[in-house]
């Protein structure tokens, strides 16, 4: 498929045109006294205002970008600096991540790669079989399943559903490794760059840029959902299954009694899958293996730069305050 506002063409001149569409959205975010409009309230059925594929394929200049938007906002606030960065931050760690990328070959991988842990995924049939429900988005959790989708069908979903997505299959719920999340995105991506890949997978596994493993914290696929996006429109529109279902099942469809699944014609485990795991139960477990391996580095932390406070680590997240509610360390889905 083609994502509207996006697909149908490329180029600079088409490049320069979003740009232009991207600094009105801005505007008017900077007028409301708001920094990244996409993070403080991230519509995942609007017709995306990324530019990173026109940056990936660098029809766009990094630097015409990051000025365009510090010019604006100087304009708005007549003269006056922002008091942080944030309002290119996205732009910095996309700078960031290319620098650790150089003169490192094992960058997109464990093995040989200097800054990466080695921590012990999963291995064997079961594994393989969770990947690939995951790619298919066929996991049991619509969100999940939505942005897996989504994924397949256009080749980009938000960066937000990027990281739901990539913490589920790692060190959230599937314990899968983060290089085969790397290999599926840069092959289905149509802003697929290596270096920005593999670092935000190197970053949600934890494997890299973590503050001495402070991973208690995991995306719950449920409340994060159901606090994006209220009445199920994107999983609707993605995962039609169980789109008759009554709202308050849309997340959770395991939940509704047969009868009211027979009545939405969506029998969980026929109509639709049954959960792939209990995320309360694999997060709680896998909570528990990444607590031994941060003790475990405690005499001997790993040589790689990390988030210096918890704003930085929300800043990556690109999450405003009230949605990290559902980073959360207990989970009750």
């Amino acid at each position: 498929g083609i994502i509207p506002g996006m697909g149908g063409g490329g180029g600079e001149n088409r490049a320069l045109r979003q740009l232009q569409d991207r600094v009105i959205v801005e505007a008017e975010a900077f007028k409301r006294g708001l920094y990244l409009p996409n993070q403080a309230q991230p519509d995942l059925l609007a017709p995306p205002t990324s530019l990173s594929a026109a940056l990936s394929a660098g029809c766009l200049s990094v630097r015409r970008f990051y000025w365009e938007i510090h010019d604006l906002y100087k304009e708005i606030h007549q003269g006056l600096l922002p008091a942080s960065e944030n309002i290119t931050g996205q732009l910095i760690w996309r700078e960031y991540f290319y620098t650790m990328s150089v003169n490192n070959p094992s960058y997109g991988q464990v093995s040989g790669n200097p800054i990466c842990l080695g921590i012990s995924w999963g291995q064997g049939g079961g594994n393989e079989e969770a990947l690939e429900r995951w790619r298919r988005g066929q996991t049991g959790y619509p969100f999940i399943d939505a942005a897996m989708r989504q994924l397949r069908q256009e080749g980009w979903i938000h960066h937000t559903a990027r990281n739901a997505v990539a913490c589920f299959l790692t060190r959230g719920d599937l314990w899968v490794s983060w290089e085969a999340g790397l290999a599926h995105f840069l092959h289905q991506l149509i802003d697929a760059d290596w270096s920005i890949c593999a670092g935000n997978w190197l970053w949600v596994s934890s494997s890299a840029f973590e503050q001495l493993l402070d991973c208690s914290q995991c995306v719950c696929p449920v409340n994060y959902g159901r606090r994006l996006d209220p009445h199920g429109l994107y999983v609707k529109r993605y995962v039609p299954e169980v789109q008759h279902l009554p709202v308050q099942y849309i997340y959770e469809p395991w939940k509704a009694s047969l009868e009211v699944q027979e009545k939405a014609n969506c029998i969980i485990g026929k109509d639709y899958p049954e959960r792939i795991v209990n995320h309360q139960q694999a997060s709680q477990k896998n909570r528990q293996m990444m607590i031994r391996i941060r003790n475990s580095l405690v005499d001997n932390r790993p040589q790689h730069c990390c988030p210096s406070s918890v704003e930085e680590v929300r800043q990556f997240m690109w999450l405003p305050e009230k949605y990290t509610d559902h980073l959360c360390e207990s989970v009750h889905a």
